[in-house]
């Protein structure tokens, strides 16, 4: 290993910094929290809970939470947690996130919903990643989409600046990690997008970083009637549209596409049985539709 990727190694300070946003999601919150404060291995976790002001239940989950680590009673099974947390007024989930990882330690940063959360082992297997990989920027995984009691697990692959720009994003935020030295290079998360934040920050970070997918499950994304995700579908495409704007991108929207699988009757059949007939069918609409690209 060359001079300078051991040497990137030697400084890495093996924390993980962890923000979750939350504003009265009091009956996830618990899931999200333990699926954090239970990972184990060698590294060091740093996790920032930036309450907007629940009045739901919420602070005292929290409180829960901080009273058990600070009285030594919950098994911590990593190196050491550093546990904080507030709960007052913010401009919102982008800014509450910023909010976090300004105060944050960790070289390695992420943020879990406080209706998601990760899988088991998940923070040893990044760790691992960023050691053997030191000059990555950003490195994510598979994510379940959870349907009340069904899973199904999302689509992921190796990608790049031109393929999250040509498909639309195809980063899970929930399984996305990223050294602080990209997030502090790309100024943050721009806090004028409230549900697009993660695409906008994977695009600048793509733009001149080095990205690695790891083909491990590593997050849940759940999807229920009140997540923004269901419930704020035109927010999202109207963000979307303004990031391919932004970065020379399809004028027609290929999350539409990307949707539209997965009314196909029949479509896991033949993603299942024919992948090559799938991917090649699948590569020739979004080569289609990227004939007209903003300027």
């Amino acid at each position: 290993m060359p001079l300078g990727r051991i040497l990137k190694c030697l400084i890495m300070n093996n924390k993980i910094t962890i923000v979750t946003p939350s504003l009265n999601q009091a009956q996830f919150l618990e899931q999200t929290i333990e699926s954090v404060l239970s990972q184990g291995g060698d590294f060091y976790i740093d996790y920032i809970i930036t309450d907007g002001g629940s009045v739901d239940g919420s602070l005292d989950i929290i409180k829960k939470y901080d009273f058990l680590l600070k009285e030594n009673k919950y098994p911590i099974g990593c190196r050491g947690i550093e546990f904080r947390w507030w709960s007052k007024p913010d401009k919102g989930q982008t800014n509450a996130l910023n909010n976090g990882f300004r105060v944050g330690t960790g070289d390695i940063c992420a943020w879990i919903n406080s209706d998601d959360w990760y899988e088991p082992g998940v923070f040893q297997i990044i760790i691992n990643k960023f050691r053997e990989n030191p000059i990555i920027d950003l490195i994510y995984g598979n994510t379940f989409d959870v349907f009340g009691d069904k899973k199904r697990r999302g689509e992921a692959s190796q990608s790049d600046f031109e393929k999250n720009l040509q498909e639309g994003c195809q980063i899970s935020q929930q399984a996305a990690f990223f050294t602080r030295k990209s997030l502090e290079r790309a100024g943050f998360l721009n806090e004028s997008f409230s549900y697009c934040m993660d695409y906008d920050l994977w695009m600048k970070i793509l733009k001149n970083g080095k990205v690695l997918f790891v083909n491990a499950d590593l997050a849940n994304f759940r999807l229920w009637p009140e997540s923004k995700t269901c419930s704020m579908q035109k927010k999202f495409k109207e963000e979307e549209n303004i990031i391919r704007k932004k970065y020379g991108g399809s004028i027609i929207n290929p999350g539409v596409i990307h949707r539209l699988r997965y009314r196909i009757p029949g479509i896991d059949i033949v993603k299942k049985h024919c992948p090559r007939g799938y991917r090649f069918c699948k590569n020739i609409i979004y080569r289609v539709i990227n004939l007209w690209r903003y300027k």
